[in-house]
């Protein structure tokens, strides 16, 4: 009996092994995977070993070593987008070394690990013997077992997009649950998405305005937008938080709202819902339609200064703007996460364009930050000036602490100038707590269920301000382009609905959108801070 039972797994332990390096193959692909993926990759190593033991060698051989090259970079930079290709192709050799002096020896474990298995594999390929049996309609069944497993999620994602979705969607197999498909998928848009976003960049400085403008007021020689990243308005103590986090902010004049709420808990679809003025006919998007166009369709000079990527998947949508301000300047040539650079750096940039820029007329300037962007410790450079319950959420205290200090640098540098100025801040979204039942373990991250992933910190500090109005006004930031509007003091016939975003009469039917479709705010529910025993 045992023999006969050692004979079966001998003869099939190629199919064992292969199995195993199916669980691999999922493990080491940097795309997102669902519970089929392991038995889709199983069937689809299966099949083209069925149809050529050579082609076989080949595709195995080219999986290995593209996904085990790729790892090292997955661990820091998450799966391939046009951003990562950015910073590929136009990275220096100083910047390439940088990146090699950063690896560790255990981010060799796993694509060793897989190189491995393959080495293993292919050694007990030459002792497999197929079956000769004919096996056409187990390999047609299995084949359409994989095409659907294929196909299916990309399909039920495109339909889901072009139902509640403002951009114009495309199907992709990129979607796929199956997800070293995914991977390779990623590597030709990626590729394409780069030469043609940087093509699209190129050419968006002397695009033509298509606002049509009735009349421009501006009250203000200087306007400053500063678009904030992942501060909860709970954690700012201008709106009641323990610590000291925005001293600046306490104690300064100016137009400060507690019923801020963002569009989506995350910058991509926070700042789509923004930034960018919606068709009310079609409910899409015309990309043309952004607050850099219709500063500039005012005749307002427009400079762009950002920490944040200039191209990726989460980067586009607001360096798309950026690229057609006259003036854009980006810390990073890739996506937000290809490097660290201090917040404090545009600072720097923004002193230089203050001189550089001098004009007649008005000027907006718009900051893009890190903020308080995951890693938070990264944001404040490991230097903790806030104590806080652990180390992750002191660093994340500090880096609100360190927002507030660089905005009371923007003040002061506005006010040299010896002109008339208006600075608006607010953040691109909130999060939420994570690891609640372990206090060390206690942070915070990315959410979409709670109010406290929508609700972030709005105020407007202004050089003729004599008083400190704090209100608690709802607000949707999917209406910001209309304050925006009013804020310049800008008058449009796309904009001409008589709303005032800066009453005191609340925005009713509030929603917010939560990656899936929008939801009533109203319905979500709340994100406590945990009180732990002494």
């Amino acid at each position: 009996m045992l023999k006969r039972i050692r004979s079966y797994l001998e003869n099939r332990l190629f199919y064992i092994w292969l199995l195993f390096f199916s669980v691999l193959t999922v493990f080491i692909s940097p795309e997102k995977a669902i519970h089929y993926a392991i038995a889709s990759t199983y069937i689809f190593y299966y099949l083209v070993y069925a149809v050529n033991r050579k082609l076989f060698f080949w595709v195995v051989g080219f999986i290995t070593i593209t996904l085990a090259l790729y790892y090292p970079v997955d661990l820091r930079y998450g799966s391939l987008n046009s951003g990562i290709v950015a910073a590929f192709i136009e990275t220096n050799i100083d910047e390439s070394l940088s990146f090699i002096q950063q690896l560790k020896i255990s981010d060799a474990v796993m694509p060793f690990l897989f190189v491995f298995s393959a080495y293993i594999l292919f050694r007990l390929e030459k002792y497999n013997k197929p079956s000769e049996d004919n096996k056409t309609i187990l390999h047609s069944i299995l084949f359409l077992v994989l095409l659907f497993s294929v196909l299916y999620l990309p399909t039920k994602v495109y339909v889901h997009q072009q139902e509640n979705s403002i951009e114009e969607t495309s199907w992709t197999l990129s979607d796929t649950p199956v997800n070293f498909i995914s991977f390779y998928t990623n590597i030709y848009q990626s590729i394409a998405d780069y030469y043609s976003e940087k093509k699209e960049l190129e050419n968006l400085t002397n695009a033509v305005p298509p606002w049509q403008v009735s009349s421009v007021q501006a009250k203000y020689k200087n306007y400053v937008l500063i678009i904030g990243e992942s501060a909860r308005r709970d954690w700012v103590s201008t709106y009641g938080f323990k610590l000291p986090t925005t001293p600046f902010l306490d104690k300064t004049n100016g137009y400060i709202n507690s019923g801020y709420i963002s569009a989506a808990p995350a910058t991509y679809h926070s700042l789509l819902y923004s930034l960018y003025f919606k068709d009310q006919k079609h409910k899409k998007v015309n990309y043309a339609y952004n607050i850099i166009t219709l500063a500039k369709a005012a005749q307002f000079k427009t400079i762009w200064l950002s920490n944040q990527g200039s191209m990726g998947k989460f980067d586009t949508i607001a360096s798309r703007i950026g690229a057609s301000a006259d003036v854009h300047l980006f810390t990073k040539k890739g996506a937000f996460n290809t490097s660290y650079i201090d917040d404090d750096k545009l600072l720097e940039m923004l002193t230089e364009q203050m001189s550089q820029t001098a004009t007649d007329g008005n000027r907006l300037f718009v900051l893009h930050l890190m903020g308080s962007h995951a890693k938070f410790c990264d944001r404040v450079n490991d230097k903790i000036t806030l104590d806080f319950i652990n180390k992750s959420l002191s660093c994340y205290a500090s880096s609100i602490l360190k927002t507030d200090n660089l905005i009371e640098h923007i003040v002061d540098l506005l006010k040299q100038q010896q002109q008339s100025y208006s600075l608006i801040y607010f953040s691109d979204h909130g999060l939420s707590y994570t690891d609640k039942e372990d206090k060390n373990e206690l942070s915070l991250a990315h959410g979409s269920e709670f109010k406290q992933n929508y609700e972030v910190p709005f105020f407007k500090l202004s050089s003729d301000d004599t008083q400190r109005e704090v209100v608690n006004v709802q607000r949707s930031a999917m209406n910001f382009m209309y304050g925006f509007a009013q804020w310049l003091g800008i008058q449009t016939q796309e904009l001409n609905t008589g709303y005032d975003f800066f009453s005191d009469k609340n925005d009713t039917d509030i929603k917010v959108f939560n990656f899936e479709k929008e939801v009533p705010f109203s319905e979500l529910k709340e994100d406590k801070l945990p009180e732990y025993e002494q």
